[in-house]
């Protein structure tokens, strides 16, 4: 590695981390200030710094491809201004080491963003959500009163609450035959998975073929299903919160129980969009400032960058919104934001030539 590929990688690294810091900082304040209002009690109050942490954290992560952009914009035209960045070309800094540069700089900030976005936003999430609940805010239950659905072949398991890794609440279970029709209906208040089968407390069974019969069992009642825990686990998570190895262990699980579903596929997808949006967003920066040498302006550099950043994200949520409407390809909806980009690459590159 050149000293130039270097010095030019650690100061966009310099200033994008500097955009980052001061972009989760003012955003989290915001986020506090609206958790404040629902503040109920001391030891509420007690839990505020550690909210604002954890708060922090995860808009930190979020806003980390607009801050590419803007600090890359800015670093690259601060080099400009002071003339730096015309002595580099003089002294033979070509398009090699830029290119070497956004490598670096890519990878440094993918593997930033892995360990948060594997390891650390999954735990963080589960975090704020109890610290929500402790400091007064009130969980919406509209889906859990509804229960959770699964289902394999023709067996429909429906549960009121999933309370720990193999416990469940509130249970239901249809099953039909290979033309549709109810076979028999099972209930039960709770029920457990040892690894094998299920072992059902309070559990009836309703029978409609080959013979009618209702049946309770005061004593445990074990039953044998294809459904197993993991399943019900998979559909009670929000699955955009989970690490890109949770995805994949959900897709392999899912093909297995026939319950694949497009915003299964659109989570993967995004996953991987945000990082290949990394590298794209580092691109765009150096053309963006490349083809403002001849009048160059540093403000209008970085205006640029703004608007092209919040298009970037408004563009992200209206197709979001749209793939649910129209029923959109998920790989679509993930990576148009990113071919968009492209595009604006093409036309820039276009332009300084």
């Amino acid at each position: 590695m050149s000293i130039l590929t270097r010095y030019l990688s650690f100061h966009i690294i310099k200033n994008i981390l500097s955009v980052l810091l001061l972009l989760t900082v003012v955003f989290s304040i915001f986020s506090v200030l609206a958790e404040l209002e629902i503040v109920t009690g001391a030891e509420g109050i007690k839990l505020i710094p550690i909210f604002w942490l954890i708060e922090s954290l995860l808009l930190g992560y979020k806003l980390i491809p607009f801050a590419v952009l803007i600090g890359s914009v800015l670093g690259l035209s601060s080099l400009v201004s002071t003339n730096q960045l015309l002595v580099m070309q003089i002294s033979g800094f070509t398009a090699r080491y830029r290119r070497n540069s956004i490598l670096i700089v890519g990878f440094t900030l993918f593997v930033i963003t892995f360990v948060l976005g594997e390891l650390v936003v999954p735990f963080a999430k589960k975090l704020k959500a109890e610290i929500q609940l402790s400091i007064g805010e009130t969980r919406d239950f509209t889906l859990t009163d509804k229960g959770f659905w699964a289902r394999n072949q023709n067996i429909f398991f429906k549960v009121e609450t999933l309370q720990g890794k193999n416990i469940v609440k509130g249970i239901e279970i249809y099953e039909f035959d290979d033309g549709m029709e109810l076979q028999s209906i099972l209930t039960a208040d709770s029920g457990t998975h040892n690894g094998l089968i299920w072992i059902f407390e309070g559990a009836s069974v309703l029978t409609f073929k080959p013979k009618y019969s209702v049946k309770k069992y005061d004593s445990l009642f074990e039953k044998q299903l294809t459904i197993g825990p993991e399943i019900m686990e998979m559909v009670v998570s929000e699955q955009k919160d989970q690490s890109i190895f949770s995805l994949l262990a959900y897709l392999k699980l899912a093909k297995t129980a026939d319950r694949i579903t497009d915003d299964l596929y659109f989570n993967i997808f995004q996953k991987l969009s945000y990082w290949i949006d990394i590298f794209v967003l580092l691109i765009l920066s150096h053309f963006l400032v490349r083809i403002n040498l001849a009048r160059f302006s540093s403000s209008k550099n970085i205006i640029s960058g703004v608007c092209i950043g919040f298009g970037y994200f408004m563009f992200g949520k209206i197709l979001n919104q749209a793939g649910l409407v129209f029923s959109l390809s998920p790989g679509l909806v993930a990576f148009m934001p990113s071919m968009l980009l492209l595009l604006v690459i093409y036309i820039f590159k276009m332009r300084s030539n």
